[in-house]
């Protein structure tokens, strides 16, 4: 396949220009295929399903796996199933790959649970001392990672939006600067605010509408029919979960997902990546 795109761009000249084989963007994405791989086996150990999300679910569809410049990948996994994987990567430790939650990096005050591969490293590239750079500073594990993001229904969006500010000021403004503060504010809206918050969409909120946990700072509103049942989705020839309708999601989450964006808006992180 070699697509022409929106730019005048082809899969063959992305690839030269942003993931040739050998490049350390593609070992890179090659690492983080490896830990897919191994999340979906732990899955089906622990009985949950975790599914691709957000750009790894554009990539499938755009690019038949990783969008070439894009340097993470994203999981997401029912409220339900979320502790169950969690746990499950907790107690059964891999010799590379280790889960980062609070639990086992204080300096992590994320609503989501992280995969990180211990041979690698994301060096941050933002100016030394700016709230950034400190909140990276302040993690344990600073390898390649994949997000694994819990999802549910009964999601309040401005209850959502709320959360995700309370809990960028723990993530971004007392991170690496104020650690009790961060851990004491990480504590009191895992443990009191967001359940508070969730009881409320309960009774308020909607079935058919799924949105990231509460404390992500992610905003779709996902209906229930692109979400559910999973469906086979290829990733770099490989077969994962995915979601019911996934071009839905992306129009939902992208616009007219199949074209480029411009150059200064193809979204990479402000990180080095060292791999070994």
């Amino acid at each position: 396949m070699n697509r022409t795109y929106n730019t005048g761009e082809t899969d063959e000249s992305l690839r030269n220009e942003y993931n040739p084989e050998g490049s350390t963007m593609r070992k890179a994405q090659m690492r983080m295929l490896d830990m897919l791989l191994y999340l979906q086996e732990a899955g089906r150990k622990c009985g949950a399903r975790p599914r691709l999300d957000g750009g790894s679910v554009l990539g499938s569809l755009r690019h038949g796996g990783f969008i070439p410049w894009d340097d993470d990948a994203d999981v997401v996994v029912s409220r339900e199933d979320y502790k169950k994987i969690v746990d499950y990567l907790e107690q059964h430790p891999h010799p590379q790959y280790v889960v980062q939650t609070n639990r086992t990096d204080k300096g992590y005050y994320k609503e989501w649970a992280t995969l990180r591969d211990l041979n690698s490293e994301y060096v941050s590239l933002e100016p030394v001392g700016s709230r950034d750079w400190r909140s990276h500073q302040a993690l344990r594990y600073k390898g390649l990672h994949i997000d694994i993001f819990p999802y549910e229904p009964y999601v309040i969006p401005w209850m959502q939006r709320l959360a995700a500010k309370l809990s960028c000021v723990v993530n971004f403004d007392l991170a690496g600067r104020y650690p009790m503060l961060a851990q004491g504010g990480y504590m009191f809206l895992h443990n009191i605010v967001f359940p508070v918050f969730r009881i409320t969409g309960r009774i308020f909120g909607s079935r058919d509408c799924f949105m990231h946990s509460y404390g992500a700072w992610f905003y779709e509103h996902n209906p229930r029919d692109a979400m559910l049942p999973l469906k086979p989705i290829v990733f770099e020839g490989h077969t994962f979960d995915g979601p019911a309708d996934p071009e839905k999601l992306c129009r939902i989450a992208y616009g007219n997902y199949m074209e480029l964006p411009p150059r200064d808006k193809r979204n990479r992180h402000n990180t080095e990546i060292k791999i070994w």
